[in-house]
């Protein structure tokens, strides 16, 4: 358990001491969302959902259509509230969005008059910081994306993979410990998506940031995370937290291998019976 003490084992399994685990970056408990619809029905969208993530983690989350997954990241970058339960960071209650928190969402949502180095300036010009210092860092995350050369270039210019490479480099303008990132490959092809999966990984193991990253891709989601969080139908809840025992570094031929394989043939397990379920209903 998060928080507790884990214990340190000789190649015997004899236990030689017990160490602290990382503290919780993010604490969900007992969480609850419900919306209103305009003829008045309550629609259940997450239901008792428990949950801690350490810091540095790569958290991968998957689950049907319509199972709350898009809901609790925007609970978690405070553009939602809960109706109960916790959802903090950092010891303290999500309430609103957070300066140390960067959201990537499905589409890169770029302003289409600005151009690359302009769009990934944008959180500093919120700020009203037009210093020399948050040029440089710009200047620095494109060439850190591969994208130097095209920093006076306008969103129409670049491909699909380039402009969610530009929405990224502008969440992390802000210098986040958390990335949250709501399907954003999703729209991509599958050779520009693989590719960004490997741009993904780079950038998490040099920023060490702590990430939750939906997705709909099974082998995905087993790629990128440290764990992969298995959600059920509507509502939402926690089937099932799969730790992805398979080292790293990873590339595609990680894909591969037969635990790799095991593990994804483990998560559709989980929706296969899901599915089961939800039909004897």
């Amino acid at each position: 358990m998060i928080g507790s003490s884990a214990q340190l084992k000789n190649r015997d399994g004899e236990r030689v001491a017990d160490i602290p685990a990382r503290p919780a970056m993010i604490r969900i408990a007992n969480l609850e969302k419900r919306f209103n619809t305009r003829s008045g029905e309550t629609v259940n969208a997450l239901t008792n959902v428990n949950l801690d993530i350490r810091e540095g983690e790569f958290i991968s989350v998957v689950g049907p259509s319509g199972c709350g997954k898009t809901t609790l990241l925007r609970i978690l970058a405070g553009l939602e509230q809960a109706t109960s339960g916790v959802a903090e960071c950092a010891g303290a209650q999500i309430t609103e969005p957070r300066p140390d928190v960067g959201v990537v969402f499905q589409q890169a949502t770029l302003l289409p008059w600005n151009t690359v180095l302009e769009n990934v300036l944008l959180p500093a010009r919120l700020r009203h910081d037009k210093s020399e210092a948050v040029v440089t860092r710009a200047r620095g995350l494109l060439s850190f994306m591969g994208l130097q050369d095209f920093a006076e270039k306008y969103p129409f210019e670049l491909s699909g993979g380039m402009q969610q490479r530009v929405s990224i480099c502008r969440a992390l303008m802000r210098e986040p410990r958390i990335l949250l990132m709501d399907e954003p490959f999703g729209a991509l092809d599958a050779m520009t998506r693989e590719a960004m999966n490997m741009e993904l990984m780079r950038v998490w193991s040099e920023e060490k940031k702590t990430v939750v990253f939906i997705t709909h891709s099974i082998p995905e989601a087993v790629l990128l995370g440290d764990r992969v969080v298995v959600m059920s139908p509507r509502p939402g809840r926690i089937s099932e937290v799969i730790d992805v025992d398979v080292g790293r570094p990873r590339g595609l031929q990680t894909m591969a291998t037969p635990r790799f394989g095991e593990l994804c043939d483990h998560i559709r397990t989980i929706f296969g019976a899901q599915s089961m379920t939800a039909t004897s209903l």
